[in-house]
C-alpha cells in the first residue's frame, strides 16, 4: 500500500477522481479518502450509510468520507488491513494532515492556486509541520509565472519544507471546467473531453505516483484513449 497526500484548500475532488480512474484502469486498486472540512465528495458519491462515515463507490472508484485516520476505515470495513495499492488522501486542515500522518506519504502534493485566500489558509496547515517534510507543488492557475512562484516560496520559507524539483501545473480553462461539470452530471469519470494540456499534466502527475511501477507509455495510452 502506498499513501499519497494531497494538501491544500483548493477543491481537488474531481482531480482525485481522474487520478484514481487512471490508476484503476492500469489494474491497480485505489481508495480516495476525503478528509477535508467540507467533504465535497460526500455530495458526489452515493451515501450507503446513515452514519457520517462510510466507504462508497463512484464509477468503480472506492471513496471514504468522514474518517479521521486509516484505522477507522479498517474498522468500518472490518478488515485487519486496507488492501489497496494506492490510497489518495485529500486534506485541507491541520487535524487530518496530522492524523493521517501525511508527511509520511510516499509523495505529498501541495495543492493550490495563487489565490491569496488559498495561500494564506494553507499556511495554517503547514504551520503544524515540525519535522522536515518533502513536498511537490501542484499548481492550478490560468497564469503560471515565476513571480507568483517566488511569492509562494516567500510565504513558505519559514516552514521545514523541502520542495521537489518536479512541479505539476494544471491550467484553469473553460474546456476543463466544462469537462468536469459534464462528468458530475453523468456520474462518470471521462477523460477524453479535457484539454490536451490537462491530459499532459494528468499523465505527468500519475507518472510521479506510479514511478517505477507502470510504464509512462501505458499511462499515456489510458489517458488518451477515446
Amino acid at each position: 500500500m502506498e499513501q499519497i497526500g494531497f494538501v491544500g484548500v483548493n477543491d481537488k475532488k474531481d482531480l482525485l477522481l481522474n487520478i484514481a480512474k487512471t490508476i484503476s484502469k492500469l489494474n491497480k486498486s485505489v481508495l480516495i479518502v476525503d478528509s477535508t472540512m467540507l467533504q465535497r465528495l460526500r455530495y458526489l458519491v452515493p451515501k450507503v450509510s446513515s452514519t457520517p462515515t462510510y466507504v462508497s463507490e463512484y464509477d468503480g472508484i472506492d471513496v471514504a468520507v468522514g474518517f479521521m485516520n486509516l484505522m477507522q476505515i479498517q474498522s468500518y470495513l472490518n478488515s485487519p488491513s486496507l488492501n489497496y495499492d494506492y490510497i489518495l488522501i485529500d486534506s485541507d486542515n491541520p487535524q487530518t494532515f496530522n492524523s493521517f500522518m501525511i508527511p509520511n506519504s510516499k509523495i505529498t502534493f501541495f495543492c493550490t492556486s495563487y489565490d491569496e485566500f488559498e495561500l494564506q489558509r494553507s499556511l495554517e496547515i503547514l504551520a503544524t509541520v515540525r519535522a522536515e517534510t518533502h513536498m511537490t507543488k501542484l499548481i492550478f492557475s490560468s497564469d503560471i509565472n515565476n513571480k507568483h512562484d517566488e511569492y509562494l516560496n516567500y510565504l513558505m520559507q519559514s516552514f521545514p519544507i523541502t520542495w521537489s524539483n518536479e512541479k505539476v501545473e494544471f491550467p484553469d480553462t473553460d474546456t476543463d471546467r466544462n469537462a468536469t461539470l459534464t462528468n458530475q452530471l453523468i456520474k462518470q469519470v471521462i477523460l477524453k473531453n479535457y484539454s490536451s494540456t490537462y491530459k499532459d499534466s494528468l499523465e505527468y502527475l500519475v507518472s510521479l505516483i506510479l514511478e517505477g511501477v507502470v510504464e509512462q507509455s501505458d499511462i499515456r495510452r489510458i489517458i488518451r484513449k477515446k
